[in-house]
């Protein structure tokens, strides 16, 4: 089957694994909205190569899901002194069925958080079919997964308040925070402070070192373009060919506190409300269109929680995570818009908690897995600022007045309050590589506004950008038919489009 026939695969489950930055985990709920951000005003603590000093890397593949490898390669936790402690990532690979084959594919799907193993393994057939020419990896990035854990305290299902309007009093929820981060670290150990994307990059390089081979191909997917940008700026010679879709702000991280992330959910949302206003048979009209059935739930739900099968209840904060994870692709739009109409008619919020425990993380028997954790340390190790408590309350209360929907969720932002100084602050500078890497942006994506898109290019240097008027979060193999052809063509020729190539999607 040729490629030209692939089409828009629907792979938003795949993105489900996601930060939905707008309600990161603060203090055991759902509360804040700062996504992978990263910053370019800090280097490393140290010098980048302190690999050299390491024990060489090496992986030893064993059978597993029929068909494919699994592995672990030893990683310093620090690499600021890597022949002290080690820990292990975790690896699945899906051989190449061409030969000669174009080597490896590392494969990153956001986050942070997101399992690389999982996804690879459990969509296999759909990697074999897309790149047959590669050996597909998929990796846990250090403390993700089956990698060595990091993990926080998480239970939202409290039912905590995770949404606050103007002027309410949020000394309880700082404190929350304290405790929370303070926990953390307890429960995380020393990996917490070594999380950062810095060292994400330097296990990747240490995973190219362990199968021998001088260049890898990197396809990265939301979080993972921040992953990428810095193994491009810090490993330049090992870097084949880059895709970075869904680009993430070069400057924007956690204490910038910038509306532009959640402008980009407040445009998805418009964008779905006048798609469905403009549907004669979208059922959400007979209330008067989608925004005023956005009002008649949320004015409900200031009074009282929605029930929810098996005796849980949805809360305000929880219909606005729910709602935002619908807006991460068009495909979720009729579920969206079923439960509009299950809120309104019947009372019931099972269907925007599903969509609201996908992002949070909630497995089949109640219990989460450690993403927001991930999500929280991760972030706050890449930010080199800690803002006071003062400055946080004033600059996040600026930012939720322009978000007229998200806003009463952005106020429960409390930033990295509780944690310590970031030891080895994001680093992303500029990448002298043979192929520039190909950047891609979606006019309606929610979690990575297209605004961002330039900043990467500027940021990486040798990069290009292209883009669809599509919506949805990530394009490539998800959202965007358009833009397929061109991106095949870059991954196995290393055809460069030209920089601001665009597409209408059929």
């Amino acid at each position: 089957m040729s490629r030209k026939v692939i089409k828009q695969v629907s792979l938003f489950f795949i993105f489900l694994f996601f930060l939905i930055s707008l309600f990161a985990c603060g203090s055991g709920e759902v509360s804040t909205y700062r996504e992978q951000t990263p910053s370019t005003s800090s280097e490393p603590s140290e010098t980048l190569d302190t690999t050299d000093s390491a024990p060489p890397a090496s992986i030893t593949w064993k059978s597993c899901y029929q068909n494919y490898e699994c592995g672990v390669v030893e990683v310093p936790i620090d690499y600021q002194g890597p022949s002290l402690e080690t820990i292990q990532i975790d690896l699945v690979r899906i051989p190449a069925s061409t030969d000669p084959s174009l080597g490896p594919l590392l494969i990153n799907f956001g986050g942070p958080g997101a399992s690389g193993t999982e996804i690879v393994s459990m969509y296999g057939s759909l990697w074999e079919f897309a790149f047959p020419e590669f050996d597909v990896i998929g990796f846990d990035p250090r403390g993700v997964g089956k990698s060595a854990q990091v993990q926080c305290p998480f239970e939202p299902d409290n039912d905590q308040q995770s949404v606050f309007e103007e002027g309410e009093d949020l000394s309880e929820l700082y404190k929350q925070a304290e405790e929370y981060a303070k926990a953390c670290i307890e429960m995380s150990g020393d990996l917490a402070r070594h999380i950062g994307t810095n060292n994400v990059a330097r296990d990747m390089d240490r995973i190219r070192e362990a199968l021998s081979v001088d260049q890898i191909t990197y396809l990265g997917y939301s979080y993972g373009t921040r992953i990428g940008a810095v193994y491009a700026s810090l490993f330049p010679d090992h870097v084949r060919a880059m895709i970075l879709d869904g680009p993430v702000s070069p400057t924007d991280h956690v204490s910038s506190f910038t509306p532009i992330q959640g402008q980009g959910f407040e445009t998805a949302w418009s964008r779905f409300a006048q798609s469905c206003d403009n549907d004669r048979s979208c059922p959400l009209n007979q209330y008067g269109g989608a925004e005023e059935a956005f009002n008649i739930v949320d004015e409900t739900l200031k009074v009282s929680n929605f029930l929810v099968d098996g005796g849980r209840e949805l809360t305000r904060g929880e219909f606005m995570l729910g709602t935002a994870s619908a807006l991460y692709s068009p495909f979720t739009w009729p579920d969206l818009i079923n439960g509009f109409v299950a809120m309104i008619e019947n009372g019931d919020g099972s269907i925007h908690q599903e969509l609201a425990d996908q992002l949070a993380g909630r497995r089949e028997d109640g219990s989460y897995d450690n993403s927001q954790a991930v999500l929280f340390l991760v972030n706050c190790a890449d930010d080199p600022k800690r803002p006071s408590k003062e400055f946080i309350k004033e600059a996040v209360d600026e930012v939720a007045d322009q978000l007229p929907h998200f806003g009463p969720a952005i106020r429960g932002d409390t930033g990295c309050a509780g944690l310590e100084e970031s030891i080895d602050p994001l680093h992303i500078g500029q990448a002298d590589l043979e192929i520039p890497a190909l950047i891609i942006a979606m006019e309606g994506d929610p979690a990575t506004p297209i605004a961002w898109g330039p900043g990467l290019v500027d940021s990486i240097g040798d990069a290009v950008l292209i883009s669809s008027d599509g919506d949805g979060h990530g394009a490539f193999l998800t959202n965007s038919e358009c833009v397929t052809e061109v991106v095949f063509r870059y991954l196995t020729e290393l055809v460069v489009p030209r920089n601001g190539w665009s597409c209408e999607e059929p």
